[in-house]
């Protein structure tokens, strides 16, 4: 009978690296993105919502910056790909929603008015309209829910009181997380079974990142 730990790698025999052709997209895109995902973590705006107080002022700059990111990335790529992820089976909906809400509490509130100071026009991210770049962006966009619903707890005792509701963008309220996750990525890994798709969705999401972290390193 064959020992069946002799199949096993030894110890010290180094890690068979990945084929990109037959790993799952998803795990493709957590690997490619790392070192980009962490960058936009690392910037000075997106470090202000972890701090102990925000005002409503520099909160709402935040979410303008966000509110133009999402505007770039819906027009530019995920409408046009909404038809794709329909055939898909996805339900894809756009995030501008919650964060109008947001923008709009926060109008009411006067301490957030800043007279003077224009919205920021969107980026262009310069990405093709193609299901692979749709599932890159798509990847950036649904896996900032994950870390976005710690940050609106957090914003609940950071914030005035009178706008602690305003984090639904963050937040998703209502949105079961871990399987909206794993519907995304249930797309992803199915339309990542073609390569081009695949590589094309990597570059996107890498792209993607990188845009983002010079959109919040850029002054107003």
């Amino acid at each position: 009978m064959t020992d069946s730990l002799a199949l096993a790698p030894a110890p010290t025999d180094p890690p068979t690296p990945a084929d990109p052709q037959t790993e799952p997209l998803m795990a493709r895109l957590r690997t490619a993105t790392r070192e980009v995902h962490d960058a936009l973590h690392e910037t000075s705006a997106l470090g202000l919502l972890l701090a102990p107080s925000l005002s409503a002022a520099a909160y709402g700059a935040i979410l303008e910056r966000f509110d133009a990111l999402l505007e770039a990335a819906d027009t530019q790529v995920l409408i046009p790909a909404a038809p794709w992820f329909a055939a898909q089976g996805f339900d894809w909906t756009s995030r501008r929603d919650a964060l109008a809400r947001d923008l709009a509490d926060l109008a009411d509130h006067s301490a957030a008015a800043a007279p003077g100071r224009p919205r920021p026009s969107p980026p262009t991210l310069d990405l093709p309209a193609t299901p692979g770049a749709a599932l890159g962006v798509l990847y950036v966009l649904e896996g900032s829910r994950l870390g976005g619903r710690g940050l609106a707890r957090h914003l609940q005792g950071a914030l005035p009181r009178p706008i602690t509701g305003a984090t639904r963008f963050l937040g998703s309220p209502g949105v079961d997380l871990g399987a909206h996750w794993r519907r995304v990525g249930g797309l992803i890994d199915r339309a990542g079974a073609d390569p081009a798709t695949a590589d094309a969705a990597v570059a996107a999401a890498v792209h993607t990142f990188s845009v983002f972290t010079l959109w919040f390193e850029r002054p107003r």
